[in-house]
C-alpha cells in the first residue's frame, strides 16, 4: 500500500527533498518567512467547481495541450464496497454494460462510433472498478463538428442512460469470466485472498474485491445489476470532469445539458463509509504457494483515521513524514550494497490509503525482500529502524536526501503551461472522493519555499524517534514458496522473530563522505569544425573535431526539458555464444559496480537536487546514450554522459552482492508457469540455437559472467566514441550549447576503428509449426499465431503491416470477444524490420480458457482466410487511419517523438519525408495494398503457440 498524494503536483512527483542552504538556493529575495500554519490553504482558481440542483458535481479546466481534444471523466463513488451479498462481482459487472447498450448508442454502437472518430478502445476509452469507486475515461477529438456534444451525450448515458438488456448481461458474462480468469488465477491473487482478511483486520474491504465471486457473475441476474445502477449511479455521487481544449461556458452549457435532468431514486439508500479498524491484538500469517516466484516479509502497524490536508500546517506535517520516509528509505537502500546483503530490498512506506483509513502517522508498513536467511533480513531491517530512532539522521543525511525539492518544484512551475490535460483528471477525482485539497502549482511552490527553511533535522529526528518505537499490536506475514531455499517459521515463530526483532540494541552508523565533483579530472575540449542545416527538420548538425556528429533541434513544447541521445553502430550481434552472459548482463553488471570514484548510491546522492539523468545499453546492433534534464542542469547530464562513456567502475564486492541476490532467485523462477511458458518458448522458436536469448538464467549462465570480459566489451563499445551520432531535442540554446558540445563529447577518445554491426545469423525456426507447452494448475491458457519471414523492408510495407495488424485486432476483439465471448482482452502486432536483414512478424496473442484454444486457433485462420482473399473492410482500414493520424498530431509535438525520429532519418538513413508527410501516407493506403500485404505476410512459416495447465 502506497501513499495517495493529496495534491494536483503530489500526483506527479513524491516529497522526498529539502534544500541543503535555503539561503543560497532562494537568494536574499526570497528568504524564509515564518508561514501561519493555522491559514487555509489556497485553493486552484484555474479549476471551475460546481454543483448542479440535483446534486452532481462537475471541474471544468480549459487547456489548450494537446490541442483540438478535451478528457471527459465520469466518477461514479460507488464500487464493490457496496455491493449486497448477492451482488459481488456486479459492480465490476455494471462498469462494462456501460459499453454494451446505452440510450443513444445500443449494442456494440458505442465502440464503433469511437474508433470511427479515432478514440481507440483500452488505450484511449476505458474504465475500471475499485473498492469506493467506479471511474471511466473518454478522451474526445474536437477537430470535426459534433464529436464534442456526442462525448457529453455518451457520459451521459453512462450515467443514467445504461439499458442493461438481459440479452446483453448473457452476452457479456463470459467476457468478464475471462478477465477475471486472466486477471485473478495466479499465485499472488491467491495469497491475497488468504491474506486480506488478516491485514485489513476483517473489514468490508477483505470480503469485496471488485472481481466478486464467480459464481455470481456466471449466473448474474440482470435485475442485481439493475438494481446496483438504480441505487448508486446517482447525481450526488457522481462528478462530471472537462479538461481540454474547451471554454468554461461551453462545458457549464453542456454539463448543464446532459446531466440536468438526473434524478436520484426515490428511496435513496445510504450510502455507507466503511473503515479499516487498527489492530487491537499481534497476528501473524505465514502465506506459501508452489507457483510464487519470491519471497516476501511483510509488517503493518495499525491503521488511524485519515487527516485531509486543509491547513499550511497540514501541508507541513505531510512535507515532514515524506523527507523522513525518504530518509529511511536512502539508508535501507544503502544496505543492499554489500557483498554479502542481509536483504534485496527493504522499503517503508507511510500513509497507505484503504477506505478512508490511512497508514498515517503512526502507520506504517515495512516491506522486506529476503535472500537466504529471513531472520537476518528481519533483523536488518528492524534493526535498522531503531538504529534511526535512537540517532535519528545527521544534517547531512537529510540535505542528502532532499536537497533536490526546490529544483523539482521550479520545473515543475516552469511546465505548468506544458501539462497535458490528463494528467490533471486523476487529481480531481481524488478531490471527489476524498477532498483532497487541490492546489496549483504556483501557491505550491510558494508554501514549499516557505517552509521548507522551517522544518529542521531536529524536527524529522523527533518523528522518527516517535513512529519507529516497537508497536504495541501489528500484523505481519511471510508470503513464499511451498518449497524453496529459506526455511520458513511458524505463525508463533514469526511473531518471536519480530518481537525479538525489536529487542536488539541500537547501532550508530558511520557518516558516508560525499563527493564534490562528477569527473576527477576535467577533459580537454575539442572543437565544432562544421554545421548544417535541414530546414525540413528544424535543425542543425555539427561535426566535431573527433569526428562524431550532434544534431540540435530546439522545440517549445515543454519549457524546462532537454532530451539527449546517441547511437553508433555496434551492438551484442558482435559478439559470440561464448558471450552471450556477458551481453546479456552486461548494463546490469556495469549498472551495479558504478563509474568512476561513483558507487551506484552515490552517484544517486550526488546527482540529488539536479535534474539531470543518463544510461547507457546495446540493442543488437546498436550502441546507445539515453538522458534527459532540465534546462539549467544540461552541463551536468554532459558530465555524466562523459564520465558514463569512459570510466566505467570495477567492484567485485558490489557484484559480488549482486550476484547473490540474483542467484537466490534463480530456483524460483520456473515457478511461474508464465515465465517457464516464455523461457521454453524462446527456446523453441530459436531452435536452441546457442545465440538463443536468455529468458530465465541458468547457474550455468551465471558462472560464465566474467566481470573483466565485461568490462572489455563495455570498452570496446563505449570507450571508443568514433561513429556516435548524438542528438539534442527540447528547450535549447545553440548557442550555450555550444561550448558544452565541445567540451564533454568533442573531447571523447576516438580510435581508428570503423564502427560496424552484424548479422548474427540467428533466425526463428522456418515452415509450419507447433508448440505447446504445459505447466501450472490454474485453468487459462495463452495462445500466440505468429506468422513470420525473411523479406525486403521497404517503409510503406511497414507502414502497411502496422495497419493490418490493427485492423486484425479490431475484427479480431469483434469476432472471438464480442460475439463468441471466447477472451477478455488480445490483440495483433505486426511489424517488419530492415536491419540487420529484412524480416517480418505479425503475431496474435490471446489469453483465454483451454477449452477455446482450438476453437480460437480455427477462428484466426479463417480470418486470415478472409484477409488474403478479399480483404479487409473499408469501415475498418478508416478507423485504423483515423486512429493513426490522430496519435501522429499529439505525437508530432513531442520531444521524444522527434528525438526519434531525427534519429531515424539522420542517423539509420531513413526518408524524412516518410515522418513528415505521415498524414498523408495513411491517408493514402488503399484496401487493395492492405489486401495484398495480408496475401505476402500471412501464408508463410507459422507457429501455433498455446500454453496449458499441467496435465
Amino acid at each position: 500500500m502506497t501513499n495517495n498524494k493529496r495534491t494536483m503536483f503530489k500526483n506527479n512527483f513524491t516529497k522526498a527533498f529539502l534544500v541543503s542552504a535555503f539561503s543560497l538556493l532562494l537568494g536574499n529575495a526570497l528568504q524564509a518567512q515564518t508561514p501561519k500554519l493555522t491559514q487555509p490553504l489556497a485553493k486552484d482558481t484555474s479549476v471551475t467547481i460546481g454543483k448542479l440542483p440535483n446534486g452532481l458535481t462537475y471541474y471544468i479546466k480549459p487547456n489548450a495541450k494537446p490541442a483540438q481534444k478535451v478528457e471527459l471523466r465520469l466518477v461514479v463513488k460507488a464500487g464493490s464496497i457496496l455491493e449486497n451479498p448477492d451482488q459481488q462481482g456486479l459492480a465490476h459487472f455494471m462498469e462494462h454494460m456501460e459499453f454494451n447498450g446505452l440510450k443513444h448508442y445500443p449494442k456494440n454502437e458505442l465502440v464503433d462510433y469511437l474508433q470511427k472518430i479515432g478514440v481507440r478502445f483500452g488505450a484511449d476509452l476505458n474504465a475500471n472498478t475499485g473498492w469506493d469507486r467506479t471511474y471511466f475515461m473518454l478522451p474526445i477529438p474536437t477537430d470535426k463538428p459534433g464529436n464534442l456534444e456526442k462525448g457529453f451525450q455518451i457520459v451521459g448515458d453512462w450515467a443514467g442512460g445504461a439499458l442493461i438488456t438481459t440479452d446483453e448481461v448473457n452476452e457479456e458474462r463470459h467476457v468478464i469470466l475471462e478477465e477475471l480468469r486472466m486477471r485473478d488465477l495466479n499465485a499472488q491473487t491467491r495469497m491475497l485472498r488468504k491474506f486480506l482478511p488478516n491485514m485489513l483486520n476483517d473489514s468490508r474491504y477483505a470480503y469485496r474485491m471488485s472481481g466478486g465471486k464467480d459464481s455470481i457473475v456466471a449466473d448474474a441476474n440482470p435485475n442485481l445489476i439493475r438494481e446496483f445502477y438504480h441505487d448508486w449511479y446517482r447525481p450526488d455521487l457522481m462528478a462530471v470532469i472537462v479538461v481540454g481544449d474547451i471554454t468554461t461556458s461551453k462545458a457549464e452549457a453542456l454539463i448543464k445539458k446532459y446531466f440536468g435532468k438526473l434524478k436520484a431514486p426515490k428511496a435513496e439508500r445510504a450510502r455507507t463509509y466503511y473503515h479499516v479498524a487498527p489492530y487491537t491484538k499481534k497476528q501473524a500469517m505465514v502465506v506459501t504457494d508452489s507457483e510464487t516466484t519470491s519471497y516476501g516479509f511483510t509488517l503493518m502497524y495499525p491503521a488511524h483515521p485519515t487527516k485531509i490536508e486543509k491547513t499550511v500546517g497540514d501541508y507541513r506535517q505531510d512535507l515532514l513524514k515524506n523527507i523522513f520516509t525518504q530518509c529511511v528509505n536512502r539508508k535501507l537502500r544503502d544496505m543492499t550494497q554489500a557483498a554479502t546483503p542481509a536483504f534485496a530490498g527493504a522499503q517503508l512506506s507511510l500513509g497507505g490509503n484503504i477506505g478512508g483509513i490511512t497508514l498515517g502517522d503512526e502507520g506504517m508498513e515495512l516491506d522486506v525482500t529476503p535472500i537466504d536467511n529471513l531472520e537476518q533480513s528481519v533483523n536488518a531491517a528492524i534493526g535498522e529502524l531503531l538504529n534511526i530512532a535512537e540517532y535519528g539522521f545527521t544534517t547531512a543525511d537529510i540535505q542528502t536526501t532532499t536537497k533536490g525539492y526546490l529544483p523539482a518544484y521550479e520545473n515543475a512551475f516552469e511546465e505548468r503551461n506544458d501539462r497535458p490535460s490528463a494528467s490533471y483528471t486523476d487529481v480531481y477525482a481524488d478531490n471527489f472522493m476524498k477532498g483532497d485539497p487541490l492546489l496549483d502549482i504556483g501557491n505550491e511552490y510558494k508554501y514549499v519555499q516557505e517552509i521548507l527553511p522551517t522544518i529542521t533535522t531536529a524536527d524529522i529526528n523527533a518523528y522518527a524517534k516517535k513512529v519507529l518505537q516497537a508497536p504495541q499490536n501489528y500484523f505481519t506475514m511471510v508470503t513464499g514458496p511451498v518449497t524453496g531455499k529459506l526455511t520458513l517459521p511458524t505463525k508463533q515463530g514469526l511473531l518471536q522473530m519480530v518481537d525479538a526483532a525489536f529487542k536488539q540494541q541500537a547501532e550508530q552508523g558511520k557518516e558516508a563522505t560525499t563527493a564534490t565533483t562528477l569527473l576527477s579530472q576535467q577533459p580537454t575540449p575539442g572543437k565544432i569544425v562544421s554545421e548544417t542545416k535541414d530546414a525540413a527538420l528544424a535543425s542543425i548538425t555539427y561535426t566535431l573535431s573527433n569526428g562524431i556528429k550532434v544534431t540540435i533541434k530546439p522545440t517549445d513544447f515543454q519549457k524546462d526539458q532537454v532530451l539527449f541521445s546517441g547511437v553508433k553502430y555496434g551492438g551484442t550481434n558482435l559478439y559470440g555464444a561464448a558471450d552471450k552472459s556477458n551481453t546479456t548482463f552486461l548494463s546490469s553488471v556495469i549498472g551495479t559496480m558504478g563509474y568512476g570514484q561513483f558507487t551506484p548510491t552515490a552517484l544517486s546522492d550526488f546527482l540529488s537536487g539536479k535534474q539531470a539523468n543518463v544510461g547507457v545499453g546495446m540493442t543488437a546492433i546498436a550502441d546507445e546514450v539515453s538522458g534527459s534534464s532540465s534546462v539549467k542542469d544540461i552541463k551536468t547530464m554532459l558530465e555524466l554522459a562523459y564520465l558514463k562513456l569512459t570510466d566505467p567502475r570495477k567492484d567485485t564486492m558490489l557484484l559480488r552482492g549482486w550476484y547473490n541476490k540474483l542467484e537466490a532467485r534463480l530456483p524460483l523462477l520456473n515457478a511461474d508457469p508464465q515465465n517457464a511458458f516464455k523461457d521454453s518458448l524462446t527456446k523453441f522458436m530459436y531452435s536452441n540455437n546457442p545465440l538463443t536469448p536468455i529468458v530465465i538464467p541458468t547457474q550455468q549462465d551465471m558462472k560464465n559472467i566474467d566481470v573483466d570480459r565485461i568490462l572489455n566489451i563495455y570498452k570496446e563499445q563505449f570507450g571508443n566514441a568514433a561513429g556516435f551520432h548524438f542528438f539534442f531535442v527540447g528547450n535549447v540554446n545553440a548557442d550555450s550549447l555550444k561550448p558544452l558540445i565541445e567540451k564533454y563529447l568533442a573531447s571523447l577518445p576516438v580510435e581508428d576503428i570503423k564502427p560496424t554491426y552484424k548479422d548474427n545469423g540467428l533466425r526463428m525456426v522456418s515452415g509450419d509449426k507447433t508448440f505447446n507447452f504445459y505447466k501450472g494448475s490454474d485453468k487459462k491458457s495463452i495462445l500466440l499465431d505468429i506468422y513470420h519471414g525473411d523479406i525486403a523492408y521497404s517503409p510503406e510495407l511497414a507502414l502497411r503491416a502496422n495497419m493490418l495488424g490493427q485492423i486484425m485486432t479490431i475484427e479480431l476483439l469483434n469476432i472471438v470477444r464480442e460475439e463468441k465471448q471466447w477472451i477478455y482482452s488480445g490483440g495483433v502486432s505486426a511489424s517488419v524490420t530492415k536491419l540487420p536483414y529484412g524480416h517480418y512478424s505479425i503475431t496474435a496473442q490471446m489469453p483465454c480458457g483451454p477449452e477455446n484454444v482450438q476453437n480460437i486457433f480455427t477462428e484466426l485462420d479463417r480470418e486470415i482466410k478472409g484477409y488474403i482473399e478479399n480483404g479487409v473492410s473499408a469501415e475498418d482500414l478508416e478507423k485504423v487511419k483515423k486512429a493513426m493520424i490522430e496519435q501522429y498530431k499529439e505525437e508530432i509535438k513531442n520531444n521524444g517523438t522527434w528525438a526519434a525520429e531525427l534519429q531515424q532519418s539522420l542517423f539509420w538513413g531513413s526518408d524524412k519525408n516518410d515522418f513528415l508527410n505521415y498524414e498523408q501516407r495513411v491517408n493514402a493506403v488503399t484496401g487493395e495494398e492492405i489486401k495484398a500485404t495480408a496475401g505476402q505476410l500471412l501464408q508463410n512459416n507459422y507457429i501455433k503457440v498455446a500454453s496449458f495447465p499441467q496435465k
